[in-house]
């Protein structure tokens, strides 16, 4: 089913619902739930990926090429053509003469072939893309949790302190910021989570905190911690959750980053022609990219850029507006630095809404810098090479526009709203880009299993394009020939003696009788057990880093994948060490795959191993998929190719 039925579904079941309350209220997250359409690729999404993959004009120009070549060579070398190619040198010898007196003269047939072949030449030579390489990066890391000495900003987000600067929080006019209904406990917290200095009851955000996944190294702007934890709330919020507040952070954590990673790679900030700096929710005037050529003193003719409004996964944006300008003639053998920062200062929610005050437990202070390169001779000691960048974009949906949402509550402060329905929009936005991302970096051997499986799937519910008898007879035929041990295996398909699970196995039973009460007749018995075909990403990526929107973002991309458990380790470690750190968080993963491999698990209690014999570090050649969601809604993605070992 297209995108475009999906969305004809969704907005005739709102419209039903709208008639029965005379109103029109958004979908909730159950609604939203079952109108969801069963995973088949939409076609342009599939078009986009092998758009990509192949340029049918850089193919005809090439095929003509060397066409032109092959009968060139024909017409030189062929013992037959000896005469020939005695009359093309003596031609081209006439032309050097004729081209140095002004006079006229002629050329051969072969002279033409070849004139034509290297125009062609010089047209391929010319559209070809320059690689970009990662020269390398550098995250912001507090000291205390293994950074650089020089790393001493933020403060670690302890939950008693945390709570206490919750509770001490006030308004301008001296009011609390947080209800009773917010701060009391109310809650009762699962005894694996509790402990000796706290009761049973717990407030909403201890809750949020315990069960977050985040840890107490993790860290906060001294805005918001202050030393002082006695100081007065409303001089606090006027002093330090200001603008100027809010420049400090931005100046903390970016200068910092920036700075070590100039002086890892030698490089000096007149090398720098393009600046890249993605902030979301902060975007003064002048901005963050003015404040980094102020800092560092870049050169005046650099180009820089500010991205704002991006959200989480504005990195992968930042690092594909950098690779579309180091592409273009005009910036050949150029440096592009990007920068990706978030910042919480001026984002701290100080209102009751719980929808918004989700957002306060889960963000982290970070910033991540990144040295792109497009120079030939970077490659040499170039981390990574760029190969993919592929991005996806649902806002022409209402529902993922306001997924994340930043407005006023109902007291008119400030936040960021997170919607009940965004982690299906996250995993519709999710399929939507491996649709276009497969067919650039799965094995054929995936692609035609799942071409195959989408064949099978049609035809044993009788749905192909055929005249109604035949299409009957092919759903019967079908049926056994699907379960042959060699056609199963080319469809993907895995039928199993007993259902693992019975929550799965009631869900199943309920999207068959959908499915079956919709096509008007019963589906056979075949279809039940027939699921789409999840592809085997981990052929094509040996490493993955998910950005760390919290600990429910990353166990729902490994169940839709069918990814092994050690592979998201990485995403789980940086979530505990870090929080989510928005849109740096896929630098923060990186980071950690190259120091530990795939042996992240071992770093936190209740890990995931790699299988037995199978510790891996990253080595040259390896490639790696990084992804992230951002507000709009969007799904990015980023391919890279190891350069060497680690």
């Amino acid at each position: 089913m297209s995108m475009s039925g999906i969305r004809q579904r969704r907005q005739a079941s709102n419209e039903d619902i709208s008639l029965a309350r005379g109103e029109a209220p958004p979908l909730t997250a159950s609604q939203w739930a079952r109108v969801q359409a069963e995973w088949i690729t939409a076609r342009v999404d599939l078009q986009r990926g092998y758009g990509q993959r192949v340029d049918l004009r850089t193919v005809l120009m090439k095929l003509a090429l060397y066409s032109l070549l092959i009968y060139s060579a024909y017409l030189l070398f062929c013992e037959s053509c000896k005469d020939e190619y005695y009359t093309l040198a003596s031609a081209l010898i006439d032309g050097f003469s004729d081209a140095a007196t002004g006079a006229r003269g002629s050329v051969s047939g072969a002279a033409i072939v070849l004139v034509l072949a290297t125009w062609i030449f010089t047209v391929l030579y010319m559209r070809r893309r320059a690689d970009v390489y990662l020269v390398d990066f550098e995250t912001y890391k507090h000291a205390d949790v293994g950074g650089d000495p020089r790393n001493t900003a933020g403060r670690p987000v302890h939950y008693e302190r945390f709570l206490a600067e919750s509770r001490l929080a006030k308004h301008l006019d001296g009011s609390p910021c947080f209800t009773d209904r917010s701060m009391e406990p109310s809650v009762a917290l699962r005894p694996a989570y509790s402990s000796q200095h706290h009761a049973a009851l717990v407030t909403p955000q201890e809750k949020i905190l315990r069960t977050s996944c985040i840890g107490e190294t993790s860290i906060f702007p001294p805005s918001i911690f202050r030393e002082e934890v006695g100081q007065d709330g409303a001089e606090a919020e006027r002093v330090s959750l200001s603008m100027r507040g809010a420049r400090e952070e931005a100046e903390l954590m970016m200068f910092n980053a920036v700075e070590q990673l100039l002086e890892k790679t030698k490089t000096r900030p007149c090398d720098v022609g393009i600046l890249v700096v993605n902030c979301s929710l902060f975007c003064p005037t002048p901005s963050l990219s003015a404040m980094l050529v102020n800092k560092f003193h870049f050169r005046e003719d650099i180009l820089t850029y500010n991205l704002g409004g991006m959200g989480c996964s504005a990195s992968v944006i930042a690092v594909d507006l950098a690779r579309r300008l180091l592409n273009s003639p005009e910036q050949r053998n150029s440096l592009a630095l990007v920068v990706s920062t978030e910042n919480i200062t001026q984002n701290w929610y100080r209102g009751n809404d719980r929808s918004m005050l989700l957002s306060n437990c889960l963000f982290r202070c970070g910033a991540a810098a990144m040295l792109l390169s497009n120079k030939g001779r970077d490659a040499r000691r170039a981390r990574f090479k760029l190969l993919h960048v592929v991005r996806t974009h649902m806002g022409k949906d209402d529902d993922c526009y306001k997924a994340v949402f930043q407005m006023e509550d109902d007291e008119g402060i400030r936040g960021v709203r997170l919607s009940k329905m965004i982690m299906q929009i996250a995993g519709d936005a999710l399929k939507a880009n491996i649709t276009t991302l497969g067919p650039l970096t799965l094995p054929i051997s995936e692609q035609l299993i799942f071409f195959f499986n989408l064949f099978a799937r049609r035809a044993v519910r009788g749905k192909l394009p055929l005249p109604g008898p035949l299409r009957r007879s092919v759903a019967k035929l079908a049926v056994p020939l699907v379960q042959l041990p060699f056609i199963s295996s080319l469809v993907g398909y895995k039928p199993e003696a007993a259902p693992a699970d019975g929550e799965k196995k009631s869900e199943e039973a309920a999207s068959s009788k959908a499915a079956s009460s919709e096509d008007k007749k019963p589906a056979p018995p075949l279809a039940k057990e027939l699921p789409p075909y999840v592809p085997d990403f981990s052929k094509a990526f040996h490493w993955i880093c998910v950005h760390t929107g919290g600990r429910a973002v990353i166990d729902a991309i490994e169940k839709n994948l069918a990814l092994p458990p050690h592979y998201l380790e990485p995403s789980r470690l940086s979530l505990l060490r870090y929080g989510n750190v928005s849109s740096a968080s896929i630098w923060y993963e990186l980071e950690l795959v190259a120091k530990y491999g795939n042996t992240c698990g071992a770093q936190r209690e209740g890990g995931a191993p790699p299988p037995p014999s199978g510790e891996r570090r990253l080595m040259k050649g390896d490639r790696i998929w990084q992804i992230a969601f951002g507000s709009g809604f969007k799904c990015n993605s980023a391919v890279w190719q190891c350069m060497r070992n680690h």
